[in-house]
Parts: C-alpha cells; structure tokens; sequence
C-alpha cells in the first residue's frame, strides 16, 4: 500500500482519495486517521513514548527486586 502525503490545505485521503478538510484529523469517507501525514501532529508524542518506556522498565525492575529479595 503506498501513501500520498495529504497536504497541510486539505487534499485527498491516502486511502480513499476523498477530499479531506485542512483540520481534519480522520477522513470523513473511510475513517482513515491523518495523524502524522504532511503536518498534521502525530498520534503519539516522542515524551510520552520514553515515559510509558521508563515506567514499564521501573515496574519491571522493583519486580526483579521483590522476586530477588523473597528467593
């Protein structure tokens, strides 16, 4: 499946080829999400990633601590 970039003025859907409004953060035909395409903001922030990261290490690692202190 390629993708055309939507332009930040509107365009067509990537998917569908519909028009898409400039603000649109899905395509009104097919519901296809826009995050990320040609200036549109992403899904996820980078920060939030690295925070969900960290807090996963964090629970992993006071776990391997328990574990390591009842054995």
């Amino acid at each position: 499946m390629t993708s055309e970039p939507v332009p930040v003025g509107g365009g067509e859907c990537p998917l569908c080829a519909s028009e898409v409004a400039e603000a649109a953060d899905h395509c009104p035909e097919c519901g296809w999400s826009l995050a990320g395409v040609d200036g549109r903001p992403g899904p996820y922030s980078r920060s939030a990633l690295w925070w969900t990261v960290a807090g996963f290490v964090a629970v992993y690692m006071i776990t391997l601590g328990i574990v390591a202190l009842t054995h």
